[in-house]
């Protein structure tokens, strides 16, 4: 399996394991499917681009723009998790982790995609 892949795989399952706590850690919610739902969508696009090479730059730059969308839509939580880190108190604790955690994986997938492309030019 390619690095790339690889490591899209790993990031979808993740977050897949981070909406699995979250549900576990509250009440069954549809936001807290979220981040489970784009890790499948992650970990897909790297079994895609594992069995099919020549669309491995499609499914790694599709990979990419979801790790991307992960990140934009869970960074309002960053200052609730500030306040958390700081002792205070958030009306939803588990929810506010979920999403920084969610931000934290994105965003490692994507610093590693570019690390990626970077040493291949």
């Amino acid at each position: 399996m390619g690095t790339l892949a690889a490591r899209a795989l790993w990031t979808g399952v993740f977050l897949i394991l981070v909406s699995t706590l979250a549900v576990m850690g509250s009440k069954l919610t549809p936001t807290a499917l979220i981040p489970g739902i784009l890790g499948l969508l992650i970990a897909l696009m790297g079994l895609w681009a594992n069995k099919t090479p020549s669309q491995q730059a499609l499914a790694m730059n599709i990979a990419l723009g979801l790790a991307l969308l992960g990140i934009l839509g869970s960074l309002r939580s960053i200052p609730d998790f500030i306040t958390l880190l700081g002792g205070g108190t958030v009306e939803r604790p588990v929810a506010t982790m979920a999403q920084f955690a969610t931000v934290f994986i994105c965003l490692g997938f994507s610093i590693r995609w570019l690390v990626e492309k970077r040493r291949k030019t």
